[in-house]
């Protein structure tokens, strides 16, 4: 009979913890910190953590979950923005390219073709084939350089939010 108890004790022993804590290492790798249930190197940070019970966390809420970490979030916002801002400055550079592209095309007119838009000149010709080309260019330019303006100021708004 007290071979039979032992045996059931030893058998369930290990689905068992009787530990309030649990214990963490943090090692730094490469400049990348690195936690492991063992030491994972010489300089190992040894930490910590405690066991929660899980219904009295939340039964009753305390302070600190209600209180939320504005100043990561506007950190965050802060980077998409800037993010964002980079693009509609590529979307600039290209604009311009292909604007200089159109005008550049638009230049090769015959005497033969600015007959055909009724204009004087060749030169005449030319203006009236850019044009509309350099209103589209200069409205895109416009609305994208207002875009920009408002994320900066955007951006400076969320980095004085402390």
């Amino acid at each position: 009979m007290n071979r039979f108890i032992l045996l059931i004790t030893c058998t369930a022993l290990p689905f068992f913890s009787f530990s309030q804590n649990t214990t963490v290492y943090k090692c730094v790798i490469k400049g990348v910190p690195t936690f492991s249930q063992t030491p994972c190197s010489k300089d190992a940070e040894q930490i910590t953590l405690k066991e929660i019970n899980i219904i009295e966390a939340y039964k009753s809420p305390t302070q600190a979950n209600n209180v939320t970490d504005s100043s990561v979030d506007n950190f965050l916002e802060v980077q998409q923005i800037e993010r964002e801002i980079s693009k509609l400055q590529l979307t600039l550079k290209q604009t311009e390219k292909t604007y200089q592209e159109q005008v550049k095309q638009a230049s090769y007119v015959t005497q033969d073709q600015a007959n055909r838009l009724g204009a004087s000149s060749i030169a005449d010709a030319i203006a009236k084939k850019t044009a509309p080309i350099t209103s589209a260019y200069e409205s895109k330019v416009t609305r994208t350089q207002q875009q920009i303006d408002a994320l900066r100021q955007r951006k400076q708004l969320l980095s004085q939010i402390p």
